[in-house]
């Protein structure tokens, strides 16, 4: 089984790969933005369609989803997430089985459901980081942007942070005073 050394020495050096982490974090501040940026939480929207009604729109993360309403941020984000969104689908039906068994509610799953993309799309750009990191590392000045993110690794993650903490709640209140933005959303 030397498939199973190999995976896992993959999976140690993606996770000590600082370049690897810098891209999780732009990623979830992108994930973070996207969401704030959705129309408000709408646990009505969930709890009627939980009821049996019909609409074309969906939950996610609380908010009503519908593909073709959304910003052209949050389609990008979908489709560059969308090998790990495939990857995902197993766990998906067994966190939903089991948030089924546990009642949770479908506002509750939406969240499950956001939160569990985030996480296998974190993955995802671990894996990428990594491989940008080696291709980077095998020319002459790649190295050197190595050395300068190494260096200033905690610098750059504060400023990440940072900015999100001051972005999401501003996108947030601004996607909270436009209101509900799917007029085109039927409910039966």
């Amino acid at each position: 089984m030397p498939t199973v050394p190999k995976f896992s020495s993959l999976i140690n050096a993606c996770l000590r790969n600082r370049l690897a982490w810098i891209l999780v974090f732009l990623h979830a501040a992108w994930f973070l933005l996207v969401l704030a940026n959705m129309s408000p939480p709408a646990p009505d929207l969930a709890q009627f369609l939980q009821r049996g009604g019909w609409s074309s729109a969906t939950v996610f993360a609380g908010r009503p989803f519908h593909f073709e309403y959304e910003s052209v941020f949050l389609k990008l984000l979908f489709l560059i997430d969308l090998p790990s969104a495939l990857v995902a689908i197993p766990l998906d039906f067994a966190t939903g089985s089991l948030a089924r068994m546990l009642h949770m509610s479908l506002n509750t799953r939406s969240y499950v459901a956001a939160a569990e993309l985030l996480l296998v799309a974190s993955f995802e750009w671990l894996l990428i980081g990594h491989a940008i990191h080696d291709s980077l590392a095998s020319r002459g000045k790649g190295t050197w942007l190595i050395q300068k993110l190494n260096r200033h690794f905690i610098v750059v993650m504060s400023c990440i942070a940072l900015f999100i903490l001051i972005a999401a709640p501003i996108v947030n209140q601004r996607s909270r005073e436009l209101g509900f933005r799917h007029g085109a959303i039927s409910f039966h």
